[in-house]
């Protein structure tokens, strides 16, 4: 169960608990109305007094619990909710591979979970409290009458051949609806980032049919599943109320005439007959949600089981050697560099140049540990893969074309929570030429969503400031000064040479100057 599995299990046994006394209500209502009747019937009005009495102070009673039962209800699905993120949030930003597509763990995170919530979660709990109530109302039949109870219930269970026909094209369908899902928020992802080009370009109605024509998977998705469940309620409903229903309550009048049950006690079966009834179909609804979010359980049960980083720190010293020896790249179905070397000592400089798809950003990535590589790959002669990943990452700063910066302050996002000596920060803003910004700015500016109150010379600027502030073995720069103008970069590019730090840079056009100040050029394109 998922409230079990990632809920407080101190919460969890209270609202069973509670449950008990929310699931005795429809027994307890049954066994006043029955007594109500024959009180009618031996036409005592002392009896029905106390009973009335007993009615109104045992229904306050239970809607005290009832008010409880709301509250620890409401605190477990909190609960559960907040484990789950954060569970889903540790593997992707610590364990999972760096994502190709970053609509697909969007649309996790935000539709899939909710639909977890809403088909799972509150499932569960739903069939727990029914269930609860469906064995009080069986024991609070019998207690009237075993053989009439018999024959509702055997006719209440019928409606379950229904929903175990529909389990799998549920599930089918529901998987189908969460495919479609993820690919209407990626695109509608996309549409947001290009919005400027779309309107200058006048691509206007080619956006809307493209998102129209995914919102139209997605919605057909979704009418799909939604038919689905649809059509087997309807058809446990019709068994439910003619096998479930027509043919108990008949049975009932034959007992009742034939002299074997009161009319009282006939209709204490009748008003628990229908929480039977109307309980199994809660609970086989409830089924045909729950089994809608199998393949996001998988999901989170595949992260929760992820493996940590079992390998052992090796003791690398300083930094000497970075080797590479017949390297294959690829990303996703494409290959992007094949028998690939690469040999540099502490101190080089190397550029790598290659137009765009030629595997440059990857390879950065790779060097640092965070995308799979094939063939050797060795540091101080010591192979990459005995490394723990977190040894691999703190030799190497990365300098981004594109940085990431939080919806922070520039102070924040220059150390990003790192603790660092004032003096460090300056001096690393410095070297960077971001000191005119703090001047102007300070640092608690709010840099906006993603950098969005900065220019795209002055993000980049944040981002190199970062590299300079860790002071790790390697600088790894993508396309480092793109964004920045030949004043700048060259600014920019002294710092990086001045620093004896090694520094593996890719571009795509660099000034001949600069090219031959680099201890390698390598031009990807060319083979070896």
């Amino acid at each position: 169960m998922i409230i079990w599995r990632y809920g407080r299990k101190r919460q969890v046994a209270l609202l069973v608990g509670l449950d008990l006394f929310v699931a005795a209500k429809m027994v307890f209502l049954a066994v006043m109305l029955s007594g109500f009747i024959a009180a009618a019937t031996a036409g005592s009005m002392s009896r029905f007094l106390r009973l009335a009495i007993i009615a109104v102070g045992g229904f306050a009673a239970l809607s005290l619990l009832g008010q409880w039962h709301v509250w620890v209800k409401n605190r477990l699905i909190q609960t559960v909710n907040l484990r789950i993120k954060t569970l889903m949030a540790k593997h992707l930003i610590d364990d999972g591979p760096l994502p190709e597509d970053a609509s697909k763990p969007l649309s996790f995170m935000t539709n899939d979970l909710k639909q977890l919530e809403t088909n799972g979660i509150a499932s569960e709990l739903t069939i727990l409290e029914q269930l609860l109530t469906l064995v009080f109302a069986i024991a609070g039949a019998i207690y009237f009458d075993w053989l009439t109870t018999l024959v509702f219930v055997v006719g209440a269970l019928l409606p379950m051949a229904v929903s175990g026909l529909t389990q799998k094209p549920i599930d089918r369908r529901a998987k189908a609806w969460s495919t479609a899902n993820g690919q209407y928020t990626g695109s509608l992802k996309d549409l947001l980032t290009g919005l400027d080009t779309i309107r200058s370009y006048h691509a206007n109605a080619v956006a809307k049919a493209r998102l129209n024509q995914s919102s139209t998977a997605m919605e057909f998705g979704l009418r799909k599943m939604n038919d689905m469940i649809g059509t087997a309620d309807v058809w446990m409903s019709f068994i439910a109320l003619t096998l479930g229903l027509l043919v108990p309550f008949g049975f009932g009048i034959v007992r009742i005439i034939s002299g074997v049950v009161t009319i009282a006690s006939f209709i204490g079966i009748v008003q628990l007959s229908n929480s039977i009834t109307n309980t199994l179909l809660t609970i086989m609804d409830g089924v045909n949600k729950w089994n809608t979010t199998r393949q996001i359980q998988v999901k989170l049960r595949a992260a929760a089981h992820s493996t940590p980083d079992a390998r052992s720190e090796q003791p690398l010293g300083a930094l000497q050697t970075i080797t590479l020896s017949e390297v294959t790249l690829s990303r996703g179905d494409k290959r992007l560099l094949k028998n690939f070397n690469l040999t540099l000592k502490a101190g080089d400089k190397i550029l790598l140049k290659a137009p765009s798809g030629f595997g440059k950003t990857t390879l950065l990535y790779a060097l640092a540990g965070q995308l799979p590589l094939q063939g050797k790959y060795t540091i101080n002669c010591v192979a990459a893969n005995q490394l723990p990943a977190r040894q691999q990452l703190d030799l190497f700063s990365l300098i981004k074309q594109q940085p990431f910066l939080f919806n922070d302050t520039l102070g924040f996002n220059l150390t990003l929570g790192g603790n660092y000596s004032q003096s460090e920060i300056v001096e690393a803003a410095r070297r960077a030429h971001l000191d005119t910004l703090v001047a102007e700015k300070g640092w608690d500016y709010q840099c906006g969503e993603n950098g969005a109150n900065l220019s795209g010379g002055q993000i980049q600027r944040v981002e190199i400031a970062r590299a300079f502030l860790v002071k790790r073995p390697v600088i790894l720069a993508d396309e480092a000064t793109s964004a920045l103008d030949d004043k700048l970069s060259d600014a920019i590019h002294n710092e990086l040479f001045a620093a004896g730090q090694t520094v593996i840079e890719v571009a795509h056009h660099i000034s001949p100057a600069w090219e031959a100040k680099f201890d390698q050029v390598i031009d990807l394109t060319q083979p070896d």
